[in-house]
């Protein structure tokens, strides 16, 4: 069973989109909405948009969820290992160094431009 908290979104017309919250507060507008709302409730209605515009805004929040997503663990990942030196990179994720050192100096030397 999933413990994330759904809300749901009514439309002008009557449409019904239930989305995670987590999903939903990426709009401040809707945060703001959400914590205004009755809890027993997590209905919103949206007197102002229709379902037509509503699954827009779904398909923009789920693809910019995604994506967002995936682009501050990439700059994280990046933001701690820039500039830092092989080892305490190795240190920082639990990595194993598995080379012997006359291989390592192989890669190294293979791949000088990683190292400069």
């Amino acid at each position: 069973m999933s413990s994330k908290k759904l809300i749901t979104f009514k439309t002008s017309d009557g449409e019904e989109f239930k989305l995670n919250e987590a999903v939903a507060v990426r709009s401040e507008v809707i945060q703001n909405r959400v914590q205004d709302v009755d809890s027993t409730s997590n209905v919103i209605p949206l007197s102002n948009v229709d379902g037509k515009t509503m699954t827009k805004v779904v398909q923009y929040w789920k693809k910019y969820s995604e994506e967002g997503l995936k682009e501050v663990i990439i700059q994280e990942f990046a933001d701690r290992i820039k500039g830092k030196p092989i080892e305490e990179i190795r240190e920082v994720f639990g990595i194993v160094n598995d080379y012997t050192p006359e291989e390592e100096e192989e890669v190294r030397r293979d791949n000088a431009w990683a190292f400069e």
